[in-house]
Parts: structure tokens; C-alpha cells; sequence
């Protein structure tokens, strides 16, 4: 039984969600709003071992479980172990967040074809092995939620970095093709797609002239802050969307209005 108390507390409560990439910037701010919404969490990370030891602390302050384990995405033997490991240590799983990311900058003509990879490998790859682990065991559950982490420039392109906006293009397609498959059978799938947030990765694209040029495509008038994008993924995870299905939310402030 959790502590949580207040509008929203129980959303999740009850569920347990497999977070990737949740050691820093949104991962972490979903986990901890998957917390605040009293869900236990299964928390990966690649590299961020502090944050992600650090975000799990902070997620069993607001009364939840939550375990951690290192996690290359890239790796389908290490994500099915993932997944089992989940189930293991929670005896369910109700959610999937596909969060974890790679976004490198190179001009077009310089992008060798093992960057091509890498990029591919952790955005979309990553998030086809959690998928593709994760749904016979919602399915022996009776149901499930995707989220695909995928991005505006995932939505329109953008110079210096078509091999991260081919990726997230991609997870899109797929959280399409999922709901399409598995629909029928419980599985909802879709993605939350922002724009520049608060995060370190997006502070590199907000300082300077590039952020100015950003910030005045705004209707809002700001960036994005990772614990509001969050918000949107655990809607998508919780029962109140549950006509929601091959659907992409845009939280970006304006700047995309699909």
C-alpha cells in the first residue's frame, strides 16, 4: 500500500511500469511521475548509474517500489532479461516507456555508417526489442501501454541530425503498427513527442541564437519542463486513455501543430 494522497495519486496505482533511459532528463521525470501516480517502476539506465540510483531513492519517498538495473537497449538478450526481470521482481507489467536515446549531431554527408547504426540501434532498435519482449507477457496480463519517446523531428526533419529524426520517425510507425496488431487484444500504443525541453540535452539546443530562433516559433512563449511532457506519458499509461490507441501526442509548447 503506497503513502501517495491527491488529485491523481492513483492513476497508476497498481500497475508497474519498465522505464529505459530513466537515470536522467524526461526518463527521470517520468519515473517520477509514474511514482507520484502511484505506480511501482522497473528503472534501466545505460550509463547514469548516480541519477538512476538517485531517481529511484526519490521514487520510494512518494511510497512506491522501485528496482534498478543497467541496461543497454541496444542488446536484445539484455532487454528480454530486462522484461523478465521486470516480471520477476514485480510479478507483472502493465507498462512500457521506450525513453531511451541517443541524439549526436552530424551534417548528412559525414554521418558514417556505424553512427547510423549506433543512433538507429538505441532509438528505434531499442524500443522494437522492449516491445517485442514486453507484449506476450502484458498480453498473459490481459492488456497493456506502450509509450514510444519519439520527438517533433521525428515530425518534420531537421539538418545535422536526420539519423536521430529517422529513428523517432520510425518509433512512431511502430507504435502504429503495434496498437494495429494487438489492439484487439489489450495493447495500446502510442508516443509522446516533444519539442525542446529542460533537460541537458535540450539546454544544448536553447542557449544561444538556435534557442532564440526556437523560442520565437512559441505560441506559449517558453520551452517545455520534462516533468510537463511526463504528464502527458502517464496519461497515455493509465486507464483514462484508454481509447487512445496509435496516437502521438505533441507536447511542444506550440511549435508543432500537427
Amino acid at each position: 500500500m503506497n503513502s501517495l494522497s491527491g488529485a491523481g495519486a492513483s492513476r497508476l496505482e497498481g500497475k508497474v511500469v519498465l522505464v529505459t533511459g530513466g537515470g536522467t532528463g524526461l526518463g527521470r521525470s517520468v519515473v517520477l511521475a509514474v511514482a507520484r501516480a502511484g505506480g511501482d517502476v522497473a528503472l534501466t539506465y545505460h550509463t547514469s548509474d548516480d541519477g538512476a540510483r538517485e531517481a529511484a531513492d526519490q521514487a520510494r519517498e512518494l511510497g512506491v517500489r522501485c528496482e534498478v538495473r543497467a541496461l543497454d537497449v541496444r542488446n536484445q538478450h539484455e532487454v528480454s532479461d530486462a522484461v523478465d526481470w521486470t516480471v520477476a521482481t514485480f510479478g507483472r507489467l502493465d507498462g512500457l516507456v521506450n525513453n531511451a536515446g541517443v541524439m549526436p549531431e552530424h551534417p548528412f554527408l559525414e554521418i558514417t555508417a556505424e553512427q547510423w547504426d549506433d543512433v538507429m540501434r538505441t532509438d528505434l532498435t531499442g524500443a522494437f526489442y522492449a516491445s517485442q519482449a514486453a507484449i506476450p507477457v502484458m498480453l498473459d496480463g490481459g492488456g497493456g501501454s506502450i509509450v514510444n519517446i519519439a520527438s517533433r523531428l521525428g515530425q518534420v526533419g531537421w539538418p545535422g541530425v536526420a539519423h536521430y529524426a529517422s529513428a523517432k520517425a520510425g518509433s512512431i510507425a511502430l507504435m502504429k503498427s503495434i496498437s494495429r496488431e494487438f489492439g484487439q487484444r489489450g495493447i495500446r500504443a502510442n508516443a509522446v513527442s516533444p519539442g525542446v525541453m529542460n533537460t541537458d540535452m535540450g539546454r544544448t539546443v536553447m542557449e544561444g541564437e538556435i534557442g532564440r530562433k526556437r523560442m520565437a516559433e512559441l505560441p506559449l512563449g517558453r520551452f517545455a519542463e520534462p516533468e510537463e511532457v511526463a504528464d502527458a506519458v502517464v496519461f497515455l499509461l493509465s486507464d483514462e486513455s484508454a481509447l487512445f490507441l496509435g496516437q502521438t501526442l505533441c507536447p511542444n509548447a506550440g511549435g508543432l501543430m500537427p
